[in-house]
């Protein structure tokens, strides 16, 4: 089977993301005394995903690294800094005024 080249390539600056996000995992794991097999029990994936999401790669699953932060005590935090996304002073609020209650695609 051809695996995709374009599964391995992100922005540099996503790249980066992940993979302070991946030292984060793996700090959080050490600090907790779990090995990654333990981490990967308690999060109810594989090992080798465990494995995957440590080493940064950019083709784990998003619910994979949930799960994982989860098992960590690290949601609650996540969580919190996805709510920010996107938002800055005061024009968040005016522009989900501003936005339409639904989106329809294109009428045939």
């Amino acid at each position: 089977m051809k695996k995709s080249a374009d599964l391995k390539r992100l922005p540099f600056e996503a790249e980066d993301v992940l993979l302070a996000l991946s030292e984060r995992v793996r700090v959080a794991r050490r600090a907790r005394q779990l090995t990654q097999a333990d981490l990967a029990a308690k999060a109810g994936i594989g090992l080798s995903t465990v494995v995957a999401i440590e080493k940064g790669a950019p083709t784990v699953q998003m619910g994979y690294w949930l799960a994982v932060l989860w098992a960590l005590d690290l949601l609650q935090g996540f969580s919190t800094q996805v709510g920010q996304l996107g938002r800055e002073e005061g024009d968040v609020a005016l522009l989900e005024a501003q936005l339409p209650k639904r989106v329809r695609g294109a009428s045939r």
